[in-house]
């Protein structure tokens, strides 16, 4: 058997495999053996007849198919011993160049390549925001607008009061208001919003404003044209024809910032406590979302110095998980992808690019960052692992009901949950460890009490993942028991 291979691009291998007539002959007769066992010759039992005579009564083309089956379950993996070939996947055959001798193309998907620039060098100034007093006055607003009182007023409509509504929408069709009714609420109430706020609005944005200076009992007639992308399914591209009628004005009546007001919002002693709470609130959040930006600077420059190659395989793969965990958040919210999109006003192509571009920074940071690891030593705390499973596992049983899982899927679920502990902590201990190089700080190293699992089984279990894998549960026992 002779085998070349040539490298081509998004790391695929080429590999040509021609066979000698022998290797040919011998994969046809064990390929007419294993069909011979399914097809009736006269006069022999199954799987007995002689091979001239069994040749005469098989299928030409599924012989050949068959032949060239039996051939690669035996070649394949003396392959990739051979030449040493670390594959992502299963190779594909491509191409059957010869017959007799057999000669076959396969493309076989290679692990992904990473070559580091000198993230050493790498500095990023780290500057956090501070919270502004300015800043927790306004959450403070907030909270105080979450918590007012709705009071019936005898006057006209003003900015932030709440009107009740009755609302009845006609369809319209060549100008014309037609008796078919597509909107009709009883007491629907309106917040009368201000021009500055970017908030969603029924029936139509803008509606509120038109019922600025009515009193309770007028009349409102507005029409509306609802364009293609309208969030509304059943009113898109539809002209509407409405008529309110105002039943009810209250106004907010703001609670006054004392320590009463403190204290009614939980366990608060004083109005100054709270304040303490939001700022140390507004801080945590600040902090992480500078965080975020401080690491995807860090992270660019990285990426950017830096060689990384993958197959497209693994960015499908990714691609399909990244749509998979959106669609999934999504539907909490009572969401679907496209309605989400026409909440963004965001078009179908449009979204293909952000989930790609997505998916290219994920997985190259990932890459980067699996590569780091491994040359930081980055090791894993077993304890910390078992810790955040078992929180993880109390919190998923905690949601279904325990006697209808069986042991055996809760096991499972267990060792699933684990290689995911097990990624998060090597992807977050090595972004700290990044954070302390950007900004210029001694590192030193940490000798772990216990063995670990290397950064490369870390990295080929996130691939697995990747590829919808299952990993062995005995390879993870040492972490999770």
């Amino acid at each position: 058997m002779k085998v070349e291979t040539t490298e081509l691009e998004n790391r695929i291998l080429k590999v040509v495999i021609d066979a000698t007539p022998e290797e040919t002959e011998t994969s046809r007769r064990m390929a007419a053996q294993n069909l011979g066992k399914k097809v009736r010759v006269p006069g022999f039992r199954p799987g007995k007849a002689p091979y001239p005579i069994l040749l005469k009564h098989l299928d030409p083309v599924v012989l050949q198919e068959e032949t060239i089956q039996v051939f690669l379950d035996r070649a394949y993996p003396q392959v990739l011993d051979q030449e040493n070939i670390n594959p992502y996947s299963q190779g594909k055959l491509v191409s059957i160049r010869n017959l007799d001798p057999l000669s076959l193309e396969i493309h076989i998907p290679l692990r992904p390549l990473v070559e580091l620039g000198d993230y050493r060098s790498v500095r990023v100034p780290y500057e956090p925001p501070l919270v502004s007093e300015e800043e927790v006055d306004k959450a403070l607003n907030r909270i105080r607008q979450l918590n007012a009182l709705l009071e019936p007023v005898n006057r006209s409509v003003q900015e932030e009061d709440v009107v009740y509504i009755d609302l009845v929408g006609y369809r319209m069709e060549n100008g014309e208001t037609t008796d078919q009714i597509v909107v009709e609420k009883q007491d629907l109430p309106i917040e009368i919003l201000s021009p500055d706020k970017n908030s969603w609005e029924y029936p139509f944005e803008g509606f509120s404003r038109e019922l600025i200076g009515k009193q309770a009992g007028d009349q409102l007639s507005v029409q509306y044209h609802y364009p293609e992308d309208a969030l509304s399914k059943s009113l898109k591209g539809m002209t509407v024809h409405f008529e309110a009628k105002i039943k009810e004005v209250k106004t907010k009546i703001l609670p006054e910032l004392n320590d009463e007001f403190a204290q009614s919002l939980g366990d608060y002693s004083s109005l100054e406590e709270l304040r303490k709470s939001i700022r140390s609130m507004l801080e945590e959040e600040s902090l992480a979302k500078y965080l975020q930006e401080y690491d995807e600077k860090i992270l660019r420059e990285i990426i950017h110095s830096s060689k990384i190659e993958y197959p497209l395989e693994l960015a499908e793969n990714e691609r399909q998980a990244y749509l998979k965990e959106l669609k999934t958040l999504l539907s909490q919210y009572l969401m679907d992808i496209d309605l989400y999109n026409k909440i963004r006003g965001v078009s179908q192509e449009q979204f293909e690019e952000e989930v790609n571009q997505a998916v290219e920074d994920r997985l190259r940071s990932s890459l980067v960052l699996f590569e780091i690891s491994k040359k930081e030593n980055i090791k894993i705390n077993p304890d910390r692992v078992r810790e955040n499973t078992q929180q993880m596992m109390q919190d998923l049983l905690e949601e279904t009901n325990r006697t209808r899982v069986p042991n055996q899927t809760l096991q499972t679920i267990a060792y699933r949950l684990a290689e995911h502990s097990i990624i998060d902590q090597v992807l977050m201990d090595t972004m700290e460890r990044l954070r302390q190089i950007a900004k210029g700080e001694e590192i030193v190293s940490e000798e772990s009490a216990q063995e670990s699992p290397s950064a490369d089984g870390v990295e080929n279990q996130f691939q697995a993942e990747s590829r919808g894998d299952s990993q062995s549960q005995e390879n993870l026992s040492e972490t999770t028991e």
